[in-house]
Protein backbone atom coordinates (compact mmCIF):
# COMPACT_ATOMS: atom_id res chain seq x y z
CA UNK A 1 0.00 0.00 0.00
CA UNK A 2 1.66 3.60 -1.18
CA UNK A 3 2.55 5.70 1.87
CA UNK A 4 -0.36 8.47 0.80
CA UNK A 5 -3.07 5.89 1.01
CA UNK A 6 -1.92 4.02 3.91
CA UNK A 7 -1.99 7.56 5.54
CA UNK A 8 -5.52 8.46 4.66
CA UNK A 9 -6.65 4.96 5.92
CA UNK A 10 -5.62 5.30 9.60
CA UNK A 11 -6.53 8.43 9.21
CA UNK A 12 -10.39 7.61 8.96
CA UNK A 13 -10.27 4.81 11.61
CA UNK A 14 -8.90 7.38 13.82
CA UNK A 15 -11.50 9.78 13.13
CA UNK A 16 -13.80 6.83 14.21
CA UNK A 17 -11.97 6.66 17.42
CA UNK A 18 -11.91 10.07 17.77
CA UNK A 19 -15.71 10.63 17.42
CA UNK A 20 -16.75 7.56 20.02
CA UNK A 21 -14.34 9.06 22.73
CA UNK A 22 -16.04 12.49 22.06
CA UNK A 23 -19.61 10.89 22.04
CA UNK A 24 -19.49 9.29 25.34
CA UNK A 25 -19.17 5.83 24.02
CA UNK A 26 -15.83 5.07 25.30
CA UNK A 27 -15.92 4.72 29.24
CA UNK A 28 -12.32 4.46 29.70
CA UNK A 29 -9.73 6.79 30.37
CA UNK A 30 -7.68 6.93 27.01
CA UNK A 31 -4.36 5.90 26.40
CA UNK A 32 -1.88 8.91 25.78
CA UNK A 33 -2.01 7.52 22.26
CA UNK A 34 -5.50 7.60 22.02
CA UNK A 35 -5.83 10.83 23.83
CA UNK A 36 -3.33 12.68 21.25
CA UNK A 37 -5.00 10.75 18.14
CA UNK A 38 -8.42 12.33 19.51
CA UNK A 39 -7.77 15.43 20.09
CA UNK A 40 -5.95 16.15 16.56
CA UNK A 41 -8.82 14.63 15.09
CA UNK A 42 -11.12 17.20 16.89
CA UNK A 43 -8.89 19.97 16.33
CA UNK A 44 -8.97 19.73 12.37
CA UNK A 45 -12.56 20.57 11.54
CA UNK A 46 -12.34 23.15 14.08
CA UNK A 47 -9.15 24.94 13.43
CA UNK A 48 -8.03 23.67 9.81
CA UNK A 49 -9.82 25.52 6.85
CA UNK A 50 -10.66 23.23 3.84
CA UNK A 51 -8.09 25.39 2.06
CA UNK A 52 -5.07 24.63 4.63
CA UNK A 53 -5.00 27.18 6.86
CA UNK A 54 -5.35 27.10 10.69
CA UNK A 55 -7.37 29.86 12.23
CA UNK A 56 -7.41 31.54 15.48
CA UNK A 57 -10.14 32.78 16.40
CA UNK A 58 -9.00 34.62 19.73
CA UNK A 59 -7.53 37.12 17.04
CA UNK A 60 -10.18 39.56 15.47
CA UNK A 61 -12.27 38.26 13.00
CA UNK A 62 -9.62 35.59 12.81
CA UNK A 63 -6.38 34.78 11.41
CA UNK A 64 -3.75 32.47 10.10
CA UNK A 65 -0.50 32.95 11.61
CA UNK A 66 3.03 31.34 11.03
CA UNK A 67 3.06 29.77 14.11
CA UNK A 68 0.20 27.99 13.27
CA UNK A 69 1.01 26.51 10.48
CA UNK A 70 4.43 25.01 12.15
CA UNK A 71 2.32 23.49 14.87
CA UNK A 72 -0.19 21.59 12.87
CA UNK A 73 2.39 20.84 10.64
CA UNK A 74 4.47 19.21 13.37
CA UNK A 75 1.04 17.47 14.84
CA UNK A 76 0.32 16.05 11.16
CA UNK A 77 3.20 14.41 10.99
CA UNK A 78 3.69 13.17 14.32
CA UNK A 79 0.37 11.69 13.77
CA UNK A 80 1.85 10.39 10.00
CA UNK A 81 -0.92 12.44 8.72
CA UNK A 82 0.52 13.10 5.23
CA UNK A 83 -3.04 13.96 3.52
CA UNK A 84 -3.35 17.18 5.84
CA UNK A 85 0.17 17.81 6.03
CA UNK A 86 -0.11 18.45 2.18
CA UNK A 87 -2.74 20.69 2.78
CA UNK A 88 -1.44 22.92 5.26
CA UNK A 89 1.66 23.13 3.50
CA UNK A 90 0.32 23.83 0.15
CA UNK A 91 -1.83 26.69 1.80
CA UNK A 92 1.51 28.15 3.58
CA UNK A 93 3.71 28.45 0.31
CA UNK A 94 1.19 29.80 -1.47
CA UNK A 95 0.01 32.47 0.69
CA UNK A 96 2.88 33.19 3.28
CA UNK A 97 6.12 32.17 1.39
CA UNK A 98 8.14 35.01 0.95
CA UNK A 99 10.77 36.43 -1.96
CA UNK A 100 13.84 35.23 0.41
CA UNK A 101 12.23 32.09 1.45
CA UNK A 102 10.70 32.82 4.82
CA UNK A 103 7.19 32.97 5.67
CA UNK A 104 4.95 36.79 6.62
CA UNK A 105 3.47 35.72 10.03
CA UNK A 106 -0.32 37.03 9.76
CA UNK A 107 -2.95 36.60 7.21
CA UNK A 108 -6.45 37.77 7.65
CA UNK A 109 -9.69 35.16 7.31
CA UNK A 110 -12.36 37.52 6.78
CA UNK A 111 -10.18 39.59 3.74
CA UNK A 112 -7.85 36.99 2.66
CA UNK A 113 -5.04 39.09 2.34
CA UNK A 114 -1.28 39.34 4.58
CA UNK A 115 -1.64 41.75 7.47
CA UNK A 116 1.67 41.62 8.34
CA UNK A 117 4.89 40.61 6.18
CA UNK A 118 7.19 40.37 8.80
CA UNK A 119 8.66 36.97 9.80
CA UNK A 120 8.74 35.09 13.55
CA UNK A 121 11.54 32.86 13.11
CA UNK A 122 10.04 30.86 15.43
CA UNK A 123 7.04 29.85 13.18
CA UNK A 124 10.08 29.58 10.18
CA UNK A 125 11.83 26.82 12.49
CA UNK A 126 8.57 24.76 13.51
CA UNK A 127 7.67 24.54 9.35
CA UNK A 128 11.85 23.82 8.54
CA UNK A 129 11.66 21.03 11.67
CA UNK A 130 7.93 19.97 9.75
CA UNK A 131 9.71 19.65 6.44
CA UNK A 132 12.86 17.49 8.01
CA UNK A 133 10.37 15.11 9.71
CA UNK A 134 7.68 14.78 6.77
CA UNK A 135 11.15 13.93 4.37
CA UNK A 136 11.87 10.56 6.60
CA UNK A 137 8.27 10.06 8.16
CA UNK A 138 6.86 10.29 4.17
CA UNK A 139 10.02 9.08 2.52
CA UNK A 140 9.85 12.35 0.19
CA UNK A 141 13.37 13.95 -0.39
CA UNK A 142 11.90 17.27 -2.10
CA UNK A 143 10.59 18.28 1.46
CA UNK A 144 14.02 17.69 2.72
CA UNK A 145 15.12 20.53 -0.08
CA UNK A 146 12.88 22.88 0.94
CA UNK A 147 13.79 22.58 4.47
CA UNK A 148 17.23 23.55 3.04
CA UNK A 149 16.46 26.69 1.53
CA UNK A 150 14.30 27.89 4.71
CA UNK A 151 17.31 27.31 7.08
CA UNK A 152 19.60 29.48 4.34
CA UNK A 153 17.05 31.71 4.78
CA UNK A 154 17.05 32.02 8.22
CA UNK A 155 20.40 32.45 9.21
CA UNK A 156 21.02 34.75 6.50
CA UNK A 157 17.95 36.98 7.02
CA UNK A 158 17.50 36.76 10.72
CA UNK A 159 21.12 35.73 12.23
CA UNK A 160 22.93 38.29 14.71
CA UNK A 161 26.51 37.86 14.60
CA UNK A 162 27.68 36.67 18.65
CA UNK A 163 31.64 35.58 19.06
CA UNK A 164 31.69 31.83 17.97
CA UNK A 165 28.65 31.93 15.54
CA UNK A 166 25.30 33.48 15.27
CA UNK A 167 22.03 33.12 16.35
CA UNK A 168 18.08 33.59 15.69
CA UNK A 169 16.51 36.70 16.41
CA UNK A 170 12.95 37.34 16.62
CA UNK A 171 12.30 37.70 12.82
CA UNK A 172 14.00 40.29 10.32
CA UNK A 173 12.16 42.55 12.01
CA UNK A 174 14.72 42.54 15.07
CA UNK A 175 18.15 42.30 13.33
CA UNK A 176 18.83 46.01 13.43
CA UNK A 177 17.99 45.87 17.41
CA UNK A 178 19.19 42.38 17.85
CA UNK A 179 16.18 41.34 19.43
CA UNK A 180 16.17 37.95 20.52
CA UNK A 181 13.10 35.61 21.87
CA UNK A 182 14.46 32.58 24.14
CA UNK A 183 11.65 30.48 23.21
CA UNK A 184 12.60 30.93 20.01
CA UNK A 185 15.39 28.59 20.53
CA UNK A 186 14.41 25.27 19.55
CA UNK A 187 17.54 22.77 20.19
CA UNK A 188 15.95 19.38 20.15
CA UNK A 189 15.85 20.52 15.91
CA UNK A 190 19.03 21.44 15.58
CA UNK A 191 20.97 18.28 14.82
CA UNK A 192 18.39 17.48 12.11
CA UNK A 193 18.68 21.07 10.69
CA UNK A 194 23.09 20.25 10.88
CA UNK A 195 22.14 17.28 8.72
CA UNK A 196 20.37 19.11 6.52
CA UNK A 197 22.23 22.33 6.16
CA UNK A 198 25.60 21.17 7.36
CA UNK A 199 27.33 25.05 6.67
CA UNK A 200 24.97 26.28 8.85
CA UNK A 201 26.61 25.79 12.54
CA UNK A 202 24.04 24.78 14.28
CA UNK A 203 26.00 23.58 16.58
CA UNK A 204 27.00 26.43 17.97
CA UNK A 205 23.48 28.04 18.13
CA UNK A 206 22.52 25.23 20.25
CA UNK A 207 26.07 26.09 22.68
CA UNK A 208 25.54 29.66 22.47
CA UNK A 209 21.13 29.42 23.23
CA UNK A 210 22.16 27.58 26.14
CA UNK A 211 24.86 30.11 27.28
CA UNK A 212 22.21 33.00 26.58
CA UNK A 213 20.00 30.82 29.24
CA UNK A 214 22.36 30.27 31.68
CA UNK A 215 22.88 34.42 31.45
CA UNK A 216 19.23 35.01 31.94
CA UNK A 217 17.89 32.37 34.68
CA UNK A 218 19.56 31.13 37.65
CA UNK A 219 20.74 31.74 41.19
CA UNK A 220 21.68 35.57 41.26
CA UNK A 221 19.51 35.92 37.97
CA UNK A 222 16.50 35.85 37.28
CA UNK A 223 13.71 33.38 38.61
CA UNK A 224 11.89 33.18 35.07
CA UNK A 225 12.96 33.98 31.75
CA UNK A 226 11.64 36.77 29.95
CA UNK A 227 9.69 37.14 26.67
CA UNK A 228 12.15 38.82 25.05
CA UNK A 229 15.80 40.92 25.47
CA UNK A 230 18.96 41.85 23.78
CA UNK A 231 21.92 40.48 23.16
CA UNK A 232 24.40 42.90 22.57
CA UNK A 233 27.24 42.01 19.67
CA UNK A 234 30.33 40.92 22.61
CA UNK A 235 26.95 37.97 23.69
CA UNK A 236 26.18 39.86 26.87
CA UNK A 237 21.73 40.01 27.17
CA UNK A 238 20.44 43.65 27.87
CA UNK A 239 17.22 44.78 28.05
CA UNK A 240 15.14 45.62 25.42
CA UNK A 241 15.33 49.61 24.51
CA UNK A 242 13.24 51.87 26.12
CA UNK A 243 10.59 52.33 23.46
CA UNK A 244 9.91 48.78 22.82
CA UNK A 245 6.87 47.94 23.50
CA UNK A 246 7.54 43.91 23.64
CA UNK A 247 7.08 42.46 26.59
CA UNK A 248 9.80 42.09 29.41
CA UNK A 249 7.63 39.67 31.68
CA UNK A 250 7.56 35.84 31.89
CA UNK A 251 4.53 35.27 29.77
CA UNK A 252 2.66 33.30 26.43
CA UNK A 253 6.29 33.44 24.74
CA UNK A 254 9.02 32.42 27.14
CA UNK A 255 6.71 29.76 28.80
CA UNK A 256 7.09 27.47 25.68
CA UNK A 257 11.40 26.98 27.10
CA UNK A 258 10.28 24.64 29.39
CA UNK A 259 9.00 22.36 26.51
CA UNK A 260 11.83 23.11 24.09
CA UNK A 261 14.78 22.26 27.09
CA UNK A 262 12.87 19.11 27.87
CA UNK A 263 12.71 17.78 24.56
CA UNK A 264 15.89 18.25 23.77
CA UNK A 265 17.28 16.35 27.14
CA UNK A 266 14.10 13.68 26.05
CA UNK A 267 15.72 13.03 22.94
CA UNK A 268 19.31 13.89 22.93
CA UNK A 269 20.36 13.81 26.59
CA UNK A 270 22.08 16.66 26.45
CA UNK A 271 23.46 17.58 29.86
CA UNK A 272 22.54 21.42 29.30
CA UNK A 273 18.91 20.33 29.08
CA UNK A 274 18.61 17.81 31.57
CA UNK A 275 20.67 19.65 34.33
CA UNK A 276 21.10 23.10 32.73
CA UNK A 277 19.87 26.39 33.68
CA UNK A 278 16.23 26.04 33.33
CA UNK A 279 15.22 24.28 36.47
CA UNK A 280 11.36 24.09 37.23
CA UNK A 281 11.94 24.54 40.75
CA UNK A 282 10.81 28.35 40.71
CA UNK A 283 7.36 26.87 39.76
CA UNK A 284 7.10 24.19 41.95
CA UNK A 285 7.55 27.20 44.26
CA UNK A 286 4.85 29.46 42.69
CA UNK A 287 2.40 26.43 42.37
CA UNK A 288 2.96 25.81 46.10
CA UNK A 289 2.74 30.24 46.58
CA UNK A 290 -0.28 30.56 44.16
CA UNK A 291 -2.21 27.29 43.99
CA UNK A 292 -1.74 27.77 39.96
CA UNK A 293 0.18 29.16 37.42
CA UNK A 294 -0.24 32.69 36.14
CA UNK A 295 -0.01 33.57 32.31
CA UNK A 296 2.28 36.88 33.08
CA UNK A 297 4.92 37.17 35.93
CA UNK A 298 7.96 39.57 36.78
CA UNK A 299 11.04 37.77 35.67
CA UNK A 300 11.37 38.00 39.52
CA UNK A 301 8.49 35.68 39.84
CA UNK A 302 5.89 38.53 40.82
CA UNK A 303 2.53 37.64 39.34
CA UNK A 304 1.23 40.39 37.42
CA UNK A 305 -2.39 38.47 36.43
CA UNK A 306 -4.16 35.93 38.07
CA UNK A 307 -5.30 34.47 35.08
CA UNK A 308 -4.79 30.81 33.61
CA UNK A 309 -4.01 28.96 30.73
CA UNK A 310 -3.93 25.06 30.24
CA UNK A 311 -0.89 25.90 27.30
CA UNK A 312 1.36 27.29 30.53
CA UNK A 313 0.34 23.78 31.78
CA UNK A 314 0.60 21.82 28.96
CA UNK A 315 4.48 23.53 28.50
CA UNK A 316 5.82 23.08 31.70
CA UNK A 317 4.28 19.71 32.02
CA UNK A 318 7.73 17.50 30.35
CA UNK A 319 10.10 19.52 32.91
CA UNK A 320 7.69 18.76 35.34
CA UNK A 321 7.58 15.35 34.72
CA UNK A 322 11.29 15.36 34.40
CA UNK A 323 12.75 17.20 37.66
CA UNK A 324 9.27 17.13 39.81
CA UNK A 325 7.60 13.65 38.67
CA UNK A 326 5.13 13.78 42.01
CA UNK A 327 3.96 17.56 41.36
CA UNK A 328 3.75 16.73 37.60
CA UNK A 329 1.76 13.57 38.08
CA UNK A 330 -0.63 16.21 40.74
CA UNK A 331 -0.61 18.82 38.08
CA UNK A 332 -2.23 16.45 35.32
CA UNK A 333 -4.63 15.37 37.61
CA UNK A 334 -5.71 18.70 38.39
CA UNK A 335 -5.79 20.78 35.53
CA UNK A 336 -5.40 18.05 32.16
CA UNK A 337 -7.39 14.79 33.43
CA UNK A 338 -9.35 13.44 30.54
CA UNK A 339 -12.78 15.07 32.18
CA UNK A 340 -11.18 18.23 32.31
CA UNK A 341 -9.74 18.15 28.48
CA UNK A 342 -12.62 16.48 26.84
CA UNK A 343 -14.93 19.88 26.89
CA UNK A 344 -12.08 21.56 25.68
CA UNK A 345 -11.55 19.63 22.44
CA UNK A 346 -14.71 20.63 21.24
CA UNK A 347 -14.35 24.24 21.55
CA UNK A 348 -13.47 26.65 18.84
CA UNK A 349 -11.76 29.42 20.42
CA UNK A 350 -8.64 27.65 22.57
CA UNK A 351 -6.32 27.15 19.61
CA UNK A 352 -3.18 27.89 21.97
CA UNK A 353 -4.51 25.63 24.72
CA UNK A 354 -5.16 22.85 22.35
CA UNK A 355 -1.54 23.12 20.94
CA UNK A 356 0.66 23.27 24.02
CA UNK A 357 -1.65 20.68 26.14
CA UNK A 358 -1.20 18.44 22.82
CA UNK A 359 2.71 18.79 22.71
CA UNK A 360 3.38 19.00 26.39
CA UNK A 361 1.39 15.75 26.82
CA UNK A 362 3.08 13.91 23.80
CA UNK A 363 6.33 15.23 25.25
CA UNK A 364 6.36 13.81 28.49
CA UNK A 365 4.50 10.32 27.45
CA UNK A 366 7.82 10.09 25.14
CA UNK A 367 6.16 10.10 21.89
CA UNK A 368 7.90 12.31 19.95
CA UNK A 369 10.15 11.59 17.83
CA UNK A 370 13.51 13.11 15.38
CA UNK A 371 14.79 13.15 12.37
CA UNK A 372 15.43 9.48 10.99
CA UNK A 373 13.67 8.01 14.26
CA UNK A 374 10.25 8.73 12.80
CA UNK A 375 8.64 6.67 9.69
CA UNK A 376 5.05 6.21 9.83
CA UNK A 377 5.87 2.54 10.03
CA UNK A 378 7.66 2.49 13.39
CA UNK A 379 5.18 5.16 15.05
CA UNK A 380 2.46 2.90 14.29
CA UNK A 381 4.00 0.24 15.36
CA UNK A 382 5.22 1.69 18.27
CA UNK A 383 1.07 2.89 18.89
CA UNK A 384 0.02 -0.53 18.70
CA UNK A 385 2.49 -2.21 20.95
CA UNK A 386 1.83 0.46 23.97
CA UNK A 387 -2.14 0.19 23.40
CA UNK A 388 -1.74 -3.96 23.72
CA UNK A 389 0.06 -3.06 26.98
Amino acid sequence: MRMRERAGRCAGAALVVALAVLGGCERREPTPQELLRTAWEAYKPLYIAPEGYVLDRTRGDGEAISEGQGYALLRAVWMCDEPTFDRLLAWTERNLRRPDGLYSWRWSASSSRLLDANTATDADQEIAFALVLGSHAFRRPELRERARDLLIAIRRHTGIDVPGGWFPSAGNWAVGERIVNLSYFLPYAYPDFAAVDPDGGWDRVTAIGYALLAAAVGPDRSLLPPDFMVVAPDGSIAPLPGHSELSRDFSFDAMRLYFRVALDCALYGRAEACAGPLQVGPLVDLLRRDGAIFTRYTVAGRPLTADESLSFYGSILPLLARQAPETARRLRSAKMSWAQLRPVLRTADRYYDLNWVWFGIAAAEGLLRQGERLTCEAVSDEDRERAAS
